[in-house]
């Protein structure tokens, strides 16, 4: 605990502190602790001494005890600790060049691409993506997206196919994180990188997950063809051609995406409602409502003592339970400000264990109002994806919060990656949900719960969540596939079966849109996690919250499930919540079931003969 303690504090000053200086030395610090912390993991007297502790027939444990056990020796065996001294050495070299490769593929994927000034279209010489470079007497432009915005077709095909170019480079940075993952799992043991890194997971084994996204695509199929003709008939119509002519490439599906979702928006609630009312103050307030509602607890700001905030824009909140008091806080740093990171992600500061109360950050980076600082806090307006986004990490935040155990290593967030994005989906489904949407902006706004004509849908499901939720499922099945027993010569081959077998897109010639897909870096093995997380959030949420958003029973058994963290059984736990015994039909219904919804009643009785925008 006190090295966590210690390391998530360093963490966070590494990448956020305004002096370079006390970065740097975070950042030498945070090396040091991991060098520590690896010597742990490689200690063969410690080793044996939990490996005796846990073989113990005569010594009762509890399930925290049990699965605190299991999480050291998993580490340690990861480690290669039961293995021969050379095979731990060589361990250590591969999980070098594993973060050597790593950082050189992200480097990449970073770079925007270069064209000739001449051989841009006229329509893009302007375009926001594009920046202008004096480079060795040779004007470029720096295409910094797809441009998949763009009302043009042939302008969306220009910089989908630049932007997602083959790269050599990228290819060559790829396979070698690949080919490092693979030695080193095999190294310690496992056949595969991905075995390696489902074994203690919700899922368990790469058969799991691939039975699991397999069988969901299979269930989405009528439903991605539903959207697909009215994504095709959208194009026909911009392009004035027959209707089965036009084909859907990957760069036109955000276009089309949007503006079927604009017009869906404009026709269930009045015009320009929702810029009107998300603002992020009534948001703020909106979650305090809900907190006291469902969980019984308060979110009071707090007035943080000289020297204490990284910045003056943060909040100190205090989070209080009705009968517990102060059970930990949350540091709310939602705007942008200059060098700070341009992500939105939550900081865990000290685990929440019988002992201690947790400390979190979270993180956005919203973008400041147009008028000078005047000394008053003033935040912006946000979007419904930033609203998505907020309750994600906030869902983040509460859990990390609630979080009671005895062992900070299964405390609140701590846990994997397939079961620690459940609580954050959950919150998502909960700010979908027009009640508790009207309740988070409701306390300044003019307008009346009567205004919405949603009924009880899900806000978020929209005219592409079919075809969106396909891609998810396509990026995570090669996810598996480069991670699997059998290492590849080239990645291409791989991802053009997988596109031409599970996707509806048109995939373009000489473009590798994988080359830019950082998840394989930061989620090896483990992208499945956000689908497989989504379908159990689902669940609990229809099962428990669907009908009655504010149902004060169903919070309590959500806060209980919340302060156990990872330290008891997830399966056994889920179960309890959810209140049967679920399967992989189960998880796969809870993902569709709502999307087939909204298209039997929203998109397969518009008429598509229609130009809609």
């Amino acid at each position: 605990n006190a090295i966590c303690v210690y390391v998530d504090c360093v963490k966070f000053i590494a990448e956020n502190a305004p002096n370079p200086k006390i970065a740097q030395a975070a950042i030498v610090c945070n090396q040091n602790a991991h060098e520590f912390v690896e010597k742990l993991n490689t200690n063969v007297e410690l080793y044996h001494a939990i490996r005796t502790a846990a073989d113990d027939s005569n010594t009762e444990y509890n399930d925290e005890d049990t699965t605190a056990l299991r999480s050291f020796l998993h580490d340690m065996e990861q480690s290669g600790i039961h293995l021969p001294d050379a095979v731990r050495r060589s361990y250590v070299e591969h999980m070098t060049e594993i973060a050597m490769s790593g950082n050189s593929f992200l480097q990449l994927v970073a770079e925007p691409t270069k064209i000739p000034f001449q051989d841009c279209p006229e329509a893009l010489k302007d375009y926001r993506r594009f920046s202008q470079e004096q480079h060795k007497k040779v004007h470029f432009r720096e295409l910094h997206g797809p441009g998949s915005e763009h009302n043009m077709s042939d302008i969306r095909e220009f910089g989908w196919r630049n932007y997602y170019a083959y790269d050599e480079d990228r290819e060559r940075e790829l396979l070698n994180l690949l080919g490092a993952r693979h030695k080193m799992a095999r190294s310690v043991g496992f056949s595969s990188f991905r075995d390696r890194e489902l074994r203690h997971t919700m899922a368990g084994s790469s058969d799991n997950v691939m039975s699991f996204l397999t069988n969901l695509h299979s269930e989405l199929q009528p439903l991605v063809k539903t959207e697909l003709n009215h994504f095709k008939y959208a194009k026909a119509d911009d392009n004035r051609h027959d209707f089965s002519e036009p084909s859907i490439n990957p760069g036109d599906c955000h276009y089309y995406a949007r503006a079927l979702n604009e017009r869906y928006l404009v026709e269930n609630h009045t015009e320009n409602m929702f810029l009107d009312m998300l603002v992020v103050e009534n948001v703020l307030e909106g979650m305090n409502v809900f907190c006291e509602d469902v969980l019984k607890i308060s979110l009071v700001a707090e007035s943080p003592m000289s020297g204490e905030l990284v910045n003056n824009d943060l909040v100190k909140v205090g989070v209080f339970d009705e009968k517990e008091g102060l059970i930990g806080y949350i540091y709310l740093d939602l705007l942008e400000r200059v060098n700070k990171p341009a992500r939105t992600c939550l900081h865990t500061i000290t685990c929440g264990t019988h002992t201690q109360l947790p400390v979190v950050v979270l993180q956005c980076g919203f973008v400041r109002n147009a008028q000078k600082n005047t000394g008053q806090f003033s935040y912006p307006r946000i979007n419904l994806d930033q609203l998505q986004t907020l309750y994600h990490e906030f869902g983040h935040a509460l859990h990390a919060i609630l979080g009671r155990t005895t062992y900070q290593t299964t405390s609140g967030t701590r846990g994997p990656t397939d079961f620690s994005e459940i609580p954050s989906m959950l919150f998502e489904n909960f700010i979908s949900h027009p009640e508790v949407y009207y309740s988070a902006i409701s306390p300044f706004s003019v307008y009346k719960e009567s205004d919405f004509k949603f009924g009880t849908r899900n806000l978020f499901n929209t005219p592409y969540t079919a075809l969106k939720t396909e891609t998810s499922i396509l990026h995570s099945l090669l996810d598996q596939e480069l991670h699997s027993s059998t290492l590849p010569p080239s990645t291409m081959k791989i991802v053009e079966q997988l596109q031409d077998r599970y996707s509806h897109l048109d995939h373009m010639s000489n473009t590798a849109w994988h080359h830019r897909f950082s998840h394989l870096y930061f989620y090896g093995a483990r992208y499945y996690s956000y689908l497989w997380s989504q379908s159990i959030a689902n669940l609990i949420f229809y099962n428990l919250f669907h009908d009655d958003p504010f149902n004060e029973r169903a919070g309590e058994k959500l806060k209980e499930f919340l302060k156990r963290g990872s330290g008891t059984n997830f399966r056994k736990s889920l179960v309890e919540l959810v209140g049967y015994e679920f399967g992989e039909e189960d998880m796969i219904a809870a993902l569709v079931e709502p999307i087939r919804v909204f298209n039997n009643s929203y998109l397969d009785q518009q008429d598509i003969s229609k130009k809609w925008w």
